[in-house]
This record gives structure tokens, sequence and C-alpha cells, in this order.
């Protein structure tokens, strides 16, 4: 298998053979996400679909996702380009096709040579469809993908609604009584839809509690600490993933990412609604050298840690 962690040394060239890159992006995303891999059938290719891949949830080992991938070739799709982002010009029936109800499909990009990476794209399946189609630089095949399609998966089937808290009246002793309850939280073991087995540590606590907020912000956050606990075992209405940056070291890189989560009229504070909004951090390890060797679930962990949490009032 060809390491496209490294750039490769072919020359550029303006046609791209579609079943080729088809072939190449099938094996890679099997590597990447630890999945089996099919080709489709002829009714499947009509409708957009060039690779059917098979994996395991994240957290529930024993239930198999099912997803589906269109491969886009060569510098014909390429728009535009910026420091941060790639369009791409995939039309709309395409995107279409792979949206709906049920897991979103993906759309794959194989740049022309030389290339050191293959992009992805998937739809929201909560919002609109948007074209042309823009990918962020930072969104491209590695085995943390088999944690964004496990999210999607989930997220585009969710349809509970987190019962609102009522916050009682702000008194003298509320950083005791956030104290005593964020003392609770981290002493239990918590299971979060979006990330699996989720940490509460000091991390979380020292930032809210910096001197550096403003006091009325810290006591807000503080007040809403007993609630919590209503909170961080259920899916949130909203999420974004936000990737940081990657920490090679020798044989393992360490990708790290925050997950934004809104519970939208989450909590009444003083007669008033306000949103939660709880932010993840998120470290996934795999080998750096991934395309090198087999790749087995084993050899990619996860760590989930509560990084913050902060309360929006509604409009």
């Amino acid at each position: 298998m060809v390491d496209y962690s490294s750039k490769m040394t072919l020359a550029s060239h303006t046609k791209t053979d579609g079943a080729a890159a088809a072939r190449y992006a099938a094996g890679l995303l099997g590597i990447a996400t630890c999945a089996e891999t099919t080709a489709t059938t002829m009714a499947e290719d009509a409708g957009k679909v060039d690779v059917k891949l098979s994996f395991r949830h994240i957290a529930l080992t024993n239930k198999l996702i099912t997803a589906h991938a269109q491969v886009k070739a060569g510098p014909s799709y390429r728009r535009t380009s910026d420091a941060d982002s790639i369009t791409l010009a995939i039309d709309r029936k395409t995107l279409e096709a792979l949206s709906g109800t049920g897991m979103p499909g993906l759309v794959i990009w194989v740049p022309p040579p030389p290339m050191d990476r293959l992009y992805w794209y998937v739809t929201d399946p909560r919002t609109p469809l948007k074209t042309p189609t823009k990918i962020p630089k930072t969104q491209y095949l590695r085995p943390s993908l088999r944690y964004d399609l496990t999210r999607l998966y989930d997220y585009a089937s969710w349809s509970y609604r987190t019962t609102s808290q009522t916050i009682g009246p702000l008194s003298t002793d509320v950083l005791p009584k956030a104290r005593s309850a964020y003392k609770a939280l981290k002493s239990k073991q918590w299971s979060n839809p979006l990330v699996g087995h989720l940490q509460v540590t000091r991390l979380a606590w020292r930032h809210i509690t910096r001197r550096s907020k403003s006091e009325a912000r810290r006591t807000l956050s503080l007040r809403a600490v007993p609630h919590l606990k209503a909170f961080l075992g259920k899916p949130p209405d909203r999420y974004t993933c936000n990737f940081v940056g990657l920490e090679v070291n020798g044989s393992v890189t360490k990708e790290s990412r925050y997950l934004m989560c809104w519970y939208r009229q989450a909590l009444t504070i003083d007669g008033e609604s306000h949103s939660l909004l709880v932010r993840i951090r998120e470290e996934i390890t795999y080998p750096t050298e991934w395309t090198q060797r087999p790749l087995s679930a084993a050899d990619i962990t996860q760590v989930a840690t509560l990084a913050a949490w902060w309360c929006k009032k509604d409009k």
C-alpha cells in the first residue's frame, strides 16, 4: 500500500482514471475505518454510490454501520482553494443521492498527482444542502474518520429532547455547592453519545474558575454545575467537531480536536431561558505509518475529556 503521508513524486496531469481512483480510495477507506469495503452494483452506481463500507460502531462494538461513498477524482472538480479550504464542484444531484434519512453518504476527492492525501466531505443531516462543496484542508482521510462517521450515523437518527432544568435563585454559597456537585460528577463513569466514555477531570473546573473570566460569567457557569448530570449522558441538539492538530511522536500520531455541543433551551435561570454549551476535548491515537501495516481497531485509541461548559441566554 502506498504511503500517502509523504508526497509522491508523480508528474501532474489533467486527466484522471476514475475507476483507478475509486479502487485506490476504497482501499484507503477500508484501512482507515477498519472496514470491509465492497464494489457497488449497477443500480447502486446509478444512485451515485461507488463504494460501500461496513465498520464497527466506536462505542457499541456489536453494532455494524454501513456507509456509502462517491469518489470524485482529478483537477476538474476543484473550483477554488485558499489557505483553509478547498471548494469542489460537486453537483446537487450527487449530494441529494447521498443524503436523506439515515446515514449520510461520503464524497471522497482524489487529487491529481502529486498528492499526499485524500479529502472527504459529508452532508449535515440536519441542515439544508449547500453547493458548491467546501472542504476544510484538515478534513482528509486518516483513522479518526471512523469516529466521525459513527457520530454522523447516530446524529442522523437522534430525536430525543432533554428536559429543561430550572436553576434555583442565586445564593452566597454558589461556589461550595458547585464544587461538591463537580466532585460527584468526577466520581461517576459517564457514557456520552458523541464520544462513548467521557472523563470528568479537573480540566473543565480549572477552565471555568480561572480569574480571567468575568465574575458574572463564572458565577453563571458555577450555578449550572448541579444540573450538568442531566446532560452529559444525553445527545445534544447540535454539535461541531473542530480539528486542533496532529502530534507525531515517532511511530505514534495523536490527533486532537474539540467537540462543541449545544443543548438548546436547556436551563431556566432567573426566569429566562438559556442554552447550555458543552465542550469536549478528544484525543485519538493511531500508528503514524498506518498505511504501511495491517491496522486493527485495537491500534486506534481515544480519550475524551470534559473541557468546559457555559450558559448562553436564548434570544
